[in-house]
Parts: C-alpha cells; structure tokens; sequence
C-alpha cells in the first residue's frame, strides 16, 4: 500500500518557536477565563484557549476580534449570496432531491473531501500550570472539527495518554515516548494503516526523527 501520510517534525526548541503568547495568569485565572470566553461566545475551551493566546490573556479583546470574525465572515456571506429566479429555485429544488436520494443510498457514498489537520500544541509549556487544560482543548477541536488525519507536534507523554483516552476512533502513532515529541493520528474507519516507522536523522542533539505512517 502507498504511504498515505509523512510527516517533518520541527522538534525546535520552546525558544526557537516562541511566538509571545506566553500566559501572564496563574493556571486557575487562565482556565477561568477560558471558561468564560467559551460560555460567552457559545464556543469551546479549544477555541478559547487559542483565541486568548492570539490576544495576549486580555478576555475582552479576545471576545471583541472574535465576534469582529464572526460578523465579518456573516456580512461577506451575505454579500456573495446569489439571487435566483423562482425558475432557478424550482431546478435547484430538483437537483437537491436527486443529491439527497443519491446520498441517502449506502451503496453509492464516496468521500470526496479530506480533512487535514495540524497543530503545534505547545506541550513544553509548563509555566502556567496550564498544560491539561490546553490537552483538553485540543481533544476538544478535534472532536469538533471530525479530520481525517492529524498532524500535532510537541506532544508530550501525558498528551498522548489523554488523546489515546478520549479519541478512541483515531489510532495514534507516536514519534517518541519521552520529552517532546510528534504524534499523526488516523480515523480508523476510513484508513487502513500497514505499519509506521521512525527515522532518525543523523547528527541530532534534539532527537529530532521523521515519522512515516503506511
């Protein structure tokens, strides 16, 4: 079978990847306002997480650009809206019938969209004491979004225990099992996985490994 996915971990370091999101909160006002941005903007603690990174921990500029996005995103929908004439209407009736019928067929279901995800996870920050509450999120996204395949890199022990746990539809393939490390997950009903393999490059001081899934 072809190798269906490969991956180039960029095992760097925290300070080659820092990107000045660096939380100012102890873990419990961090998780607090996680709790409140999600309960606000009908969100979860995933999006939460991210959306106050992105804002440097202020609560209310993280709601305000948030719902600046999502006003955004409603006002160019709107506009991009095409006008159909009640012709048009009839046929686009029609054809929705048939694509249902079709769908609604078991026989006739072809996946025609692949679903990628990859994330940085952040699992060597430790500072904030927020680590489990960021694992959670991120299990909560993918839950969320359903991919197909994901790519997460800085992944810790503890991560990988927790997503194992609770994401029991994906099998997950892991680069390392100490420090930090790269981790690709799979859905189990729609791929058929041989084997994978880890391979080391040569001249490392930072364990740095390519992790192929077949």
């Amino acid at each position: 079978m072809a190798k269906i996915l490969r991956h180039h971990p960029s095992n760097s370091t925290s300070e080659d990847d820092d990107d000045g999101t660096d939380c100012p909160l102890s873990g419990a006002e961090a998780l607090a306002a996680c709790k409140e941005f999600a309960s606000v903007t009908n969100t979860d603690s995933g999006l939460a997480m991210m959306m106050l990174q992105q804002n440097g921990w202020d609560l209310q500029r993280a709601i305000s650009v948030y719902q600046g996005l999502q006003n955004k995103s409603k006002s160019t929908r709107l506009k991009t809206t095409p006008k159909t004439s009640e012709s048009d209407s009839k046929r686009m009736k029609s054809k929705e019938a048939t694509t249902t019928s079709e769908f609604n067929d078991d026989k006739t279901k072809v996946k025609s969209r692949f679903k990628l995800l990859s994330w940085n996870i952040d699992g060597l920050d430790e500072q904030i004491n927020t680590t489990e509450t960021r694992i959670y999120g991120v299990i909560d996204v993918i839950k969320r979004e359903e991919p197909d395949a994901v790519f997460l890199q800085e992944v810790i022990p503890t991560a990988i225990d927790l997503i194992r746990s609770l994401l029991p539809e994906y099998d997950s393939y892991a680069g390392n099992v100490k420090g930090y490390f790269v981790v690709i997950l799979t859905r189990r009903e729609l791929f058929k996985v041989e084997n994978f393999e880890i391979i080391t490059y040569p001249g490392t001081n930072m364990e740095r490994n390519l992790l192929i899934v077949h």
